[in-house]
């Protein structure tokens, strides 16, 4: 199952950068956004995924093998949040909380489209 996110107005960078910390904060949770996407294709170098993302949480080197999702699995989106394995309602409806906490304090509005 697949979170895709759409945001709207600015603060653009830092309302992706807190989305990355909710999906780094959360094992089970793959991610990819338009700002990774358009990165030099280096980016996908183990070493430099943990260099990015070892500022926005808690995150090991071997996570960071396997944390970035698709391409192709933005659908055109800013943002998406794949699980590993189905997760629960109840653990869709903390994220979509976890979401609310990061992006309300930046003044970033968004949309979440749910796909399996």
């Amino acid at each position: 199952m697949k979170a895709l996110i759409r945001l709207y107005g600015p603060p653009y960078i830092e309302a992706v950068a807190a989305l990355e910390k909710i999906a780094v904060e959360n094992p089970r949770i793959c991610l990819m956004n338009q700002v990774l996407l358009h990165a030099d294709p280096y980016t996908q170098a183990v070493d430099w995924v943990y260099n990015y993302f070892k500022g926005r949480g808690k995150v090991s080197y071997e996570r960071c093998g396997g944390i970035l999702a698709k391409a192709e699995d933005l659908e055109g989106h800013d943002f998406v949040f794949v699980w590993m394995l189905e997760p629960t309602k109840g653990y869709v409806d903390e994220l979509i909380k976890r979401i609310d906490g990061a992006l309300r304090p930046l003044g970033v509005m968004y949309t979440i489209t749910f796909k399996k």
